[in-house]
């Protein structure tokens, strides 16, 4: 998985591309750190350019969102499709993160 980050206003936007698993913890770790370091109120997660996410994927998306909340901050999952959708809906993810179409 890539990503890519811009921040317009109050709110960091990270984009994600390619494939979304185990091996990108690393990663993870680097976006959790830019959302302490950020003055953002709020985050979003563009996922239009992700093109599958496992399991391991599912559970770095709660690490962000924790994250996001332990600094006050809101996450939102943004544009998600095909297998990464039905993912999200699968785990009844919209009960715990907002998703928006």
């Amino acid at each position: 998985m890539d990503y890519s980050t811009t921040q317009n206003s109050n709110t960091l936007s990270i984009s994600f591309h390619g494939d979304f698993g185990f091996p990108d913890n690393s990663k993870i770790q680097q976006i959790i750190k830019e959302i302490k370091e950020s003055g953002c109120s709020g985050f979003s997660i563009d996922l239009s350019g992700l093109e599958s996410i496992d399991s391991a994927g599912l559970g770095m998306l709660l690490l962000i969102n924790d994250a996001s909340e332990d600094n006050g901050k809101k996450l939102e999952l943004c544009r998600p499709t095909g297998q990464v959708q039905k993912m999200l809906e699968i785990s009844k993810f919209s009960e715990i993160i907002s998703i928006k179409s």
